[in-house]
């Protein structure tokens, strides 16, 4: 099917220049097929690094973990109502996208542009606030996420690029809608997480986003600890730091995978509660495997994950 599109696409170009090149200004200033994608919300959608994460990536002691999680927690439930409704835009505009309807699209982009703006004036005192019981250490390690995240999200605004234009095409050619074919992207390894031995730690297809077995492993690939309680929590950390760095959270995920080695019985009651977050209400769909022995010696445990991205 993607061979055909592209067939397709390259047959139109010969056919009708007016359409295809007559409209085509370039990346450099306008789309394939009308203006650019317009920018939209990055970081700020999601929310400032989670208090799991936090705590495992800052190294915060006991007391500094509580401050985070309280002024975490209350952020996220004021934030709540505009990241709902950014969310919900984002998803009627990329419907009309998906209908060569760019000027039903832009309907949309305003919305979404004020409520991205309001995050991210929130979220920017929300991390000066950090200042109060971070060292400068802590501070520079927050900040170096955060400067993965925006460069995950001009990324992402490369590829809605792509989604425009194919909105412009199918505009332009009226008649039924075309389906775009689904383009595979690899995010690129989170600072926080070891580089996986084999392929990438995670690729997104359409909405659908699968996350490769996260290792009870620190940055540099060294187990975190000999026992499984110790390993399982860090991989939990780990999957979750890859699903923030491709736009989604733990609430996405429909379905788990975890391998573990010699598996017993009783291994699911130190899983789930390492895991705690995932298995509560409306959780997802958990799958374990007991197994010989894992990629790297002495690891017990290996988590993967399916999600559903929230854009």
């Amino acid at each position: 099917m993607r061979t055909l599109s592209i067939a397709f696409l390259a047959a139109t170009s010969l056919i009708l220049p007016s359409v295809a090149s007559g409209q085509g200004y370039g990346r450099g200033g306008m789309g394939q097929y009308g203006p650019p994608a317009p920018k939209l919300p990055g970081v700020e959608l999601v929310g400032p690094l989670d208090t799991a994460l936090a705590r495992a990536m800052l190294k915060l002691t006991a007391d500094q973990s509580t401050r985070y999680r309280q002024a975490y927690e209350s952020f996220m439930v004021a934030t709540q109502p505009d990241r709902d409704s950014a969310n919900a835009a984002i998803t009627k505009m990329n419907e009309k996208l998906e209908d060569g309807d760019r000027a039903a699209a832009m309907f949309y982009v305003e919305r979404i542009q004020d409520l991205g703006k309001t995050l991210r004036n929130r979220q920017d005192r929300f991390e000066g606030d950090l200042r109060r019981f971070l060292n400068g250490d802590q501070v520079k390690a927050y900040k170096k996420w955060r400067e993965g995240e925006d460069d995950a999200a001009e990324r992402k605004q490369r590829e809605n690029q792509l989604r425009w234009d194919e909105a412009g095409f199918r505009g332009n050619m009226g008649g039924p809608r075309a389906t775009a074919p689904e383009i595979k992207t690899a995010i690129p390894i989170p600072t926080a997480v070891a580089a996986p031995m084999l392929g990438s730690p995670a690729v997104q297809v359409g909405r659908a986003l699968y996350v490769a077995g996260q290792l009870g492993v620190d940055s540099t690939g060294a187990l975190v600890g000999s026992d499984l309680r110790a390993q399982a929590e860090r991989a939990f950390v780990n999957l979750g730091v890859v699903l923030q760095a491709a736009g989604a959270t733990l609430r996405d995920v429909n379905a788990l995978t975890i391998y573990v080695v010699n598996y017993r019985p009783a291994d699911l009651e130190t899983i789930r509660n390492a895991g705690a977050a995932y298995f509560r209400a409306n959780g997802p769909i958990a799958t374990v495997v007991g197994v010989q022995s894992l990629s790297k010696d002495g690891a017990l445990i290996s988590i993967g994950a399916t999600a559903t991205s929230p854009r």
